[in-house]
Parts: C-alpha cells; structure tokens; sequence
C-alpha cells in the first residue's frame, strides 16, 4: 500500500500472462498449425490495462520488414540530402531501424489473436500515490519497469515449460514485447539456423 494506493499485485499478473499465453499458444497452434510462426509478443498498455497477445508469421514478417526498410530508405535519402543533415545524421541513420522482422506489434499478422484486460492498472497510474523513480537520468515508470521484469518472468517461463512446442516454429522464432507505442522488445530468440561453421 503506497498511501491510499493498492499496488498491483505483480506475480499474480505474472501467472495470469503465463497461463493465458500457454492458452493462446495452443489455440494458435490448432486454428494456424500451418503457418510458419516467426514471432509472439505481448502488446501491452500500462496505463489502461489492455494486454494482447500477438503472432507474426514468417511471410508477414518478412513484408513488413521490407516496407520499414524502404521507408527508411526514403527517409534516409530525403533527410540526409540538406546542409544540416550532419546536425541530426545519428537520428535520421537509426530511425526507423532496419531490422529483418516487424519492427511494431500492430503490424504483426495476428497482432490481437487474444485480449486480456487489467483494470486496476488505469487506477494505479492515475493515482495521486503513484510511486516515482528515483535513478537518474532514465527511471522506469513504475508500472513500466514491473511489467518489463513481469514480462520477461512469464516469457522464461513459456520458454522453460516448452509452451511453444505446438507451433510451427520459424528460424530464428523471436519472442518479446512492445510497452504502448515504445520499441518492440526482443527478449529470447528460439530455434536458431544450423551454424555453417
């Protein structure tokens, strides 16, 4: 209790995004056991409470990543061209990132296959007792940074219990999250190619 604030109780949303992510793996398995699964990821927004649990498939990873690369192809060529590009070269060079999947959940081709609501989040976040960060220069958020850890605990956990058995895994099969309009997260990486070495 942080004044006349009720903290989120975190292992609970732990267990409930582990169990519920067992459940969606499954499911995803049965309703698409032929597309070639490239990715799953929690989408979640710390402010209002909504959480979904999202898969990208091989094909669509790979389109996405190709429109983001030309769009940073385009941006590059057209921001990088002025006199004062060397002043913001560093920015306009990383962004977007060309990366060899989906950079954004909402681009993933079952971005939404399963919902989960918190409620209680939006009235922590809008409390008046709402605990701050105290590391400098860059503290989490408070639900921010415990959903990171919560995150990243459930993840192991469908890694450890083999969750994703009932897929058709694609090489590489990333796993993560994205944190409400922030960069997708790549925590874990599964079924790596063969090495040539």
């Amino acid at each position: 209790m942080a004044g006349s604030m009720t903290l989120p109780n975190f292992q609970q949303i732990e267990d409930q995004l582990y169990s519920e992510g067992v459940e969606a793996i499954i499911r995803f398995g049965q309703e698409h056991g032929d597309d070639l699964c490239s990715f799953f990821a929690y989408d979640v927004d710390p402010l209002y409470g909504n959480v979904f649990l999202s898969f990208d498939t091989f094909d669509n990873s790979i389109k996405m990543a190709r429109e983001n690369e030309q769009q940073a192809i385009a941006r590059r060529a057209n921001m990088l061209n002025m006199e004062w590009s060397w002043q913001s070269a560093r920015r306009y060079s990383t962004d977007p990132l060309v990366l060899d999947y989906s950079p954004d959940i909402g681009h993933f081709a079952y971005a939404d296959f399963r919902a989960l609501f918190f409620p209680e989040w939006e009235e922590v976040s809008d409390s008046e007792h709402y605990p701050r960060g105290e590391r400098e220069p860059d503290p989490d958020d408070y639900m921010e940074g415990n959903l990171r850890i919560v995150l990243w605990k459930a993840i192991e956990r469908l890694i450890a219990s083999d969750a994703f058995a009932p897929l058709c895994l694609a090489s590489p099969f990333r796993v993560g999250y994205q944190l409400h309009e922030r960069e997708l997260v790549v925590l874990r990486i599964l079924n790596w190619p063969a090495a040539s070495w």
